[in-house]
């Protein structure tokens, strides 16, 4: 084993946090020196913003090429732990900020609402018009050049109005997910789901589901908010419920042995779910099967596992990757030295502290195409070791070893995506 350290540290920033726009065109990472921003389908940096302080962005969540908000690791004049700042990347300034003194575990954006993690309890806030900065034209100049400007400059929506507050039970992992009419978030008893429906206009606001008997640890929505995925800290079943009626639709085995799940997602189309563990494999699962199980066979047997699989990377993060040493000396009462590890720290949104690894993203195998004809996985991961991969997930011709066909995963290649090196 080579313990030696590199003559030179590396330039190259850690990846603290992972996200995408709601159109999953664009996937942006939280830096050890800022965030950035990257087009999914090729990994070209779209924008960028390096902190003043060298302060690292632990949360940010894109909601177009334009708009950010962003949580960081450490205390300034305008950012910390405990708030959170909505960026506007064409005027390259803060638009407003919110101290909620306590710290965000987590952040959700749309066109219509921003919604802040708390460890128990939900914050919404709903967009509002801001007035633009006024300018004060400069002496001597009769051009009107700062009136034409200030004529021109459109108004900033920004989330400025605190809406509600859901009280959730312990959200150590900032489980929630966001659209334009529907909130979903952990409920207060243990492995159930609360769905809350943003439409003032309709006749019940909240519904809870009992989705697992163990907490959960993680949920996903799919693009036209009918389906929500769920699974629990076991991470051995996934569930997939109706949000209009909060029926179970499915149930899926991703394998027996415990497992953390990193990641949930619904392909455009709605047919496939797909899932990311701790075991390093990317699984797909059917949800408009040919042949679905028959309820009287014996549940081993009835259990609907994956249709596709494949190894994804999880890196070579060392467990101290967010920097610092890993020991330190300290000197006992009798008066002797020790060497102590120093404890990982930990993630607004994971307390083990691990990197993010295996985020989702699934999109069309084209734009004509829709789910029959398969579809398009991108594998992110982030840490020390960041790393995105896409997989194509295509239709299996029928053969006499498997007469009925069915799906595959092909790798298509890799890149570490902060360095730009791409391998096919």
């Amino acid at each position: 084993m080579n313990t030696r350290q590199a003559i030179q540290p590396s330039t190259t920033p850690n990846v603290f946090s992972i996200s995408c726009s709601a159109s999953g065109k664009r996937f942006v990472t939280g830096l050890s020196d800022g965030f950035r921003s990257f087009r999914t389908d090729n990994c070209l940096v779209t924008h960028q913003v390096h902190s003043q302080t060298d302060c690292a962005t632990t949360l940010v969540e894109a909601l177009d090429d334009r708009y950010y908000a962003f949580v960081t690791k450490e205390r300034s004049q305008n950012a910390g732990p405990n708030i959170v700042v909505f960026y506007d990347a064409v005027l390259d300034r803060e638009v407003t900020s919110f101290d909620v003194h306590e710290p965000i575990l987590g952040l959700r954006l749309t066109s219509k609402w921003m919604a802040v993690v708390l460890e128990e309890r939900t914050i919404l806030f709903q967009y509002q018009v801001l007035q633009p900065e006024r300018r004060t034209p400069s002496l001597g100049d009769d051009s009107g050049s700062d009136q034409t400007e200030m004529a021109h400059e459109a108004e900033v929506r920004a989330p400025n109005i605190a809406h509600s507050i859901y009280p959730t039970s312990a959200n150590i992992y900032a489980l929630a997910a966001l659209s334009d009419d529907v909130l979903v978030l952990p409920a207060q008893s243990t492995g159930q789901v609360q769905l809350i429906t943003l439409n003032t206009k309709a006749a019940r606001t909240k519904r809870v589901l009992k989705a697992h008997n163990s907490a959960l640890r993680c949920i996903a929505l799919s693009s036209d908010t009918s389906l929500l995925a769920t699974t629990s800290e076991q991470g051995t079943l996934i569930r997939v419920w109706s949000t209009k009626t909060t029926d179970q639709l499915a149930e899926f085995r991703r394998g027996m042995d415990h497992s953390v799940i990193y990641s949930l997602s619904f392909s455009p189309g709605n047919k496939f779910v797909a899932s990311t563990s701790d075991k390093g494999t990317l699984h797909v699962f059917d949800l408009q099967p040919k042949d679905p199980a028959s309820p009287f066979m014996p549940r081993a047997v009835r259990d609907v596992r994956s249709v596709a699989s494949a190894p994804f990377y999880t890196g070579a993060d060392p467990p101290h990757w967010h920097g610092g040493p890993a020991y330190s000396w300290t000197t006992t009462p009798n008066g002797t030295r020790k060497r102590v590890k120093n404890p990982v720290p930990s993630l607004p949104n994971d307390p083990s502290g691990r990197p993010p690894k295996g985020f989702l993203v699934l999109q069309p195998a084209s734009e004509e195409s829709n789910d029959d004809n398969g579809v398009i996985i991108y594998v992110i991961g982030g840490g020390s070791d960041a790393r995105w991969e896409k997989f194509d997930l295509l239709p299996v011709a029928p053969s006499e070893a498997n007469p009925s066909g069915g799906w595959g995963l092909v790798n298509r290649g890799f890149r570490k995506y902060l360095t730009r090196q791409f391998v096919d």
